[in-house]
């Protein structure tokens, strides 16, 4: 397989409508590092030697097997394609993905993508399952706060005021931070190292792949969130908050300061427990496919899936 330094795959993601910022060379760089996940190039090849299909491998070993990894905190994890898929190309399974799909099917014995609105065909017929998963979606267009529900603009007329709005890269740790102990006091660890988290929020801010923007009151951090963006899309990515209206506050920053530059679609990255997918919605988006697709080719692995604890 290619090395990710490889242009090629710089020039794919660059033409690619499905790109998004984790699939740039430098963030699928920074989650190696970061997870320790060893990083290469499927790629597929037209005639006349253009990449027309292309995906990273995180590289993850369980016993002697390897696994395409879907790496912690990466919301998209998805092929890069050359242009649209041609339907008759896909009912004759003879198209990039296809061809892709293939090739992953025989360089590992098991692979996890985050899939979007894909058409989810192709996976399922290369023998792939998809577990449905919800996003949702604002469009930057005309008037974006005219959207709000009637609570988000009641909180924001009578809480903004009493909050200092910065763009500052050196506060992605507190945003981390922050996040870490929202799911801590919800019940539920996050799991993952927050120095690793820091590291790959870093690394995307230092490639120009997102920014961190916070609210503060008094001085204080209240809420903080960490926006990938690749320049069409933006994405609601390492977010936290005290209980309040802060993050309500960021989120219109964000969202007004992402239109000007010509952003065109903002991700919340998630819609699957109730009560966030509720903050959300709040804002006018609508609800987006968000699935997660998993193909297990070993048998030795579908056995060992099938005799572990639920």
């Amino acid at each position: 397989m290619p090395a990710l330094a490889d242009p090629r795959y710089a020039a794919l993601w660059e033409r690619s409508p499905g790109r998004s910022p984790f699939s740039h060379p430098a963030a699928v760089a920074a989650y190696a590092r970061a997870f320790d996940l060893p990083a290469r190039i499927l790629a597929v090849e037209d005639d006349g030697g253009e990449w027309t299909a292309a995906v990273p491998v995180f590289e993850k070993r369980r016993g002697p097997f390897v696994a395409s990894a879907l790496p912690p905190l990466c919301p998209v994890h998805r092929p890069l394609l050359a242009e649209p898929l041609s339907e008759a190309a896909t009912h004759e399974r003879r198209s990039p993905l296809d061809d892709l799909l293939t090739r992953l099917d025989a360089e590992t014995d098991q692979a996890t993508f985050a899939l979007g609105d894909d058409d989810l065909r192709p996976y399922a017929w290369a023998g792939w399952t998809a577990t449905p998963r919800a996003t949702y979606h604002l469009a930057l267009d005309g008037d974006v706060e005219a959207r709000f529900s009637s609570d988000v603009r009641r909180r924001l007329r009578r809480d903004a005021a009493a909050f200092e709005v910065v763009e500052d890269p050196a506060l992605a740790a507190t945003s981390v931070a922050l996040m870490d102990a929202s799911y801590l006091r919800h019940g539920t660890a996050l799991g993952l190292d927050v120095g690793a988290m820091t590291r790959v929020a870093e690394a995307l801010q230092a490639a120009g792949l997102a920014r961190t923007v916070a609210a503060r009151r008094g001085g204080e951090v209240e809420a903080a969130v960490v926006v990938a963006s690749d320049g069409r899309t933006a994405s609601y990515w390492i977010a936290g908050s005290v209980p309040g209206s802060a993050m309500t506050v960021v989120i219109r920053h964000v969202l007004h300061r992402l239109a000007d530059e010509g952003v065109e679609t903002f991700d919340f990255c998630g819609a699957n427990t109730p009560s966030i997918a509720e903050f959300k919605r709040r804002f006018g988006s609508v609800l987006a496919p968000a699935p997660i697709a998993r193909r297990v080719s070993h048998p030795a692995l579908r056995l060992a899936d099938r005799l572990r604890p639920r």
